[in-house]
């Protein structure tokens, strides 16, 4: 992290992004985005470094849940020396007033998977969660007003000229694909979240630990019940699209 980031740390003077997803279809549209200036690999993991929109951009497939996307958040935050973090991607929706194809951008992360099991049931351990970087939150909002995204088929909401919502939110984090309703229903009792996911609550902690501001995006691919492993396999391309624009808009705007 640069001199000028340490003291202006969290009023949006970032020099270089770390862009991570888990997936290469999270990944693609950015990687379109991008002018690549090299390519290197580390602990197996394959570092592209360039500019999107003019900002200098690190851009890097983590894998699937926490121990991938906390091995890949340290490695931006020591070898690339970002001066902010961005995670995007798909999510299963938690709200039950969402639906496939909104929007949610974090604004605090929880793992909830993390605590004790004990004869009565399981206790988790993060009720405090990790805030999100108020400026970049702020801007995700701002900048979510200028994206176009992708019309919501026409299969999920059953008629045409519908287009995400967008929310600011709380977004969990576990080891786990929930297709449960039960568990859905826990999650939003248990921690009020709007979506679940597999990375981000790591990537936070890496990124609070190395005092880096970070911020989740998710597109809903799924609703986490009985019917999300289907919903995901027919949605995540659309979702994952719809993420994506919104980050490189983020990125994009910051370029002074």
């Amino acid at each position: 992290m640069t001199l000028i980031s340490i003291l202006l740390f969290g009023t949006g003077v970032y020099e270089r992004i770390g862009i991570i997803s888990a997936m290469d279809v999270e990944l693609a549209y950015i990687k379109e985005q991008m002018q690549v200036e090299y390519v290197d690999t580390v602990s197996r993991r394959i570092f592209a470094r360039g500019k999107i929109r003019g900002v200098e951009c690190v851009l890097v497939m983590a894998g699937v849940g926490k121990v991938n996307a906390g091995i890949t958040a340290e490695i931006l935050a020591s070898k690339y020396d970002v001066d902010a973090v961005i995670f995007g991607g798909v999510a299963g929706g938690i709200d039950p007033k969402l639906d496939i194809g909104d929007i949610i951008i974090s604004e605090k992360v929880f793992h909830h998977d993390y605590g004790v099991i004990e004869p009565g049931g399981f206790t988790p351990w993060d009720t405090v969660g990790y805030a999100a970087d108020t400026f970049l939150v702020r801007l995700a909002r701002d900048q979510a007003g200028n994206v176009k995204f992708q019309e919501i088929p026409e299969k999920i909401c059953k008629e045409t000229g519908h287009y995400p919502r967008v929310k600011t939110g709380r977004v969990v984090t576990g080891d786990q694909f929930i297709a449960s309703e039960v568990k859905r229903q826990w999650l939003e009792k248990t921690f009020r979240a709007d979506c679940v996911e597999m990375e981000g609550a790591a990537v936070a902690q890496v990124c609070a630990i190395n005092r880096i501001p970070f911020l989740i995006i998710r597109c809903l691919s799924d609703l986490a019940n009985e019917s999300a492993d289907v919903d995901f396999d027919a949605f995540v391309d659309y979702a994952a699209r719809n993420s994506s624009v919104l980050v490189v808009e983020i990125v994009g705007s910051l370029k002074q």
